[in-house]
C-alpha cells in the first residue's frame, strides 16, 4: 500500500446505495484500492436504503472483505438527500467525499481536490465535459441549474455536478433538511450563506455504463416540490 501521495489529512468517503448490485462490488473495490494509495487513514461508509435486487448482502460482502468498510442499512428507501444525511453525520474523518456506485467522474478528482485542502473548507466542481448521451438530460439539467442558481442566490458554475468534498465539521454543522436530490442544491446554499470558504475545480460527468439509475423523467417535478418546501422552511434554521 503506497501512502507516499498523503498527506496528514484523513478521508471518509459516503457511498449511498440503491438497487446497485450490478455496480457496487467492483466501485468499492476500485475506490478502496484508490484511496488507500493517497490516505493514509479512511473509511468507506456505505449507506444502504431498503434495496431490493441483492445489494443488501453485496453490502455486507463488502463489508466482511474490506476493512475500511462499514454499511448502514436504513432498512427503507427514504431518498438520496436521507442516506447523504446518515453518510454526513456518521464520518469520522477529515475530510467527507461522496460518490455514488456509478462513479461519474475519475477517482483522480480527489487527488487533485487534496492539494487545496489546506486553503479551503470544501472543494466543489464544475463539469468541464458532459459525456451523457441523452439531450433531454443535458437540457434538464442545464434549466434546473440557472433555476436554482437564480432563485438561491448561488453563485457556483453547475449546482449539481456531482464530485463534491467538505471539511467533517462543516458539512456536519449544515442544517439540511432535503431528503430527496435537491440535498445538493440546499448544501450550496447553507456554504454561501455561512461564508464557507470553497473553490471550484473542472471535472467531467461521465455517463453510467452498468446498472439503472433512479433518475427519472418524474424527477425534475420532485426536485421542484423540494426547492418550494425548502424555500418556505429555510427561514427557521437562518
Amino acid at each position: 500500500m503506497n501512502h507516499s501521495a498523503s498527506s496528514s489529512a484523513s478521508l471518509s468517503v459516503v457511498v449511498p446505495v440503491y438497487n446497485e448490485r450490478e455496480l457496487l462490488g467492483e466501485a468499492v473495490r476500485r475506490v478502496n484500492a484508490f484511496v488507500a494509495q493517497h490516505f493514509s487513514q479512511y473509511e468507506i461508509i456505505i449507506i444502504e436504503s431498503g434495496s431490493t435486487d441483492g445489494t443488501s448482502e453485496v453490502c455486507d460482502q463488502l463489508a466482511h472483505e474490506l476493512p475500511a468498510v462499514r454499511v448502514i442499512h436504513e432498512g427503507a428507501r427514504n431518498g438520496f438527500g436521507s442516506a447523504l444525511k446518515r453518510g454526513y453525520k456518521e464520518a469520522t474523518q477529515d475530510w467527507v467525499w461522496f460518490i455514488t456506485a456509478d462513479t461519474p467522474f475519475p477517482l483522480e478528482s480527489i487527488v487533485e481536490a487534496q492539494k487545496l485542502f489546506a486553503s479551503y473548507d470544501c472543494v466543489l466542481s464544475y463539469r468541464s465535459e458532459d459525456t451523457r448521451k441523452s439531450l433531454f438530460r443535458k437540457v434538464q439539467s442545464v434549466v434546473y441549474n440557472n433555476l436554482v442558481k437564480t432563485l438561491l442566490s448561488l453563485r457556483v458554475r453547475h449546482v449539481n455536478s456531482a464530485f463534491k468534498v467538505f471539511k467533517r465539521e462543516v458539512i456536519q454543522s449544515l442544517p439540511l433538511i432535503s431528503n430527496g436530490w435537491f440535498i445538493d442544491a440546499e448544501t450550496l446554499y447553507w456554504l454561501t450563506q455561512r461564508k464557507v470558504k470553497y473553490t471550484e475545480i473542472p471535472v467531467p460527468l461521465i455517463d453510467r455504463t452498468g446498472g439503472h439509475s433512479t433518475i427519472t423523467l418524474s424527477t425534475p417535478i420532485t426536485l421542484l416540490k423540494e426547492l418550494r418546501h425548502f424555500l418556505r422552511e429555510r427561514t427557521k434554521f437562518q
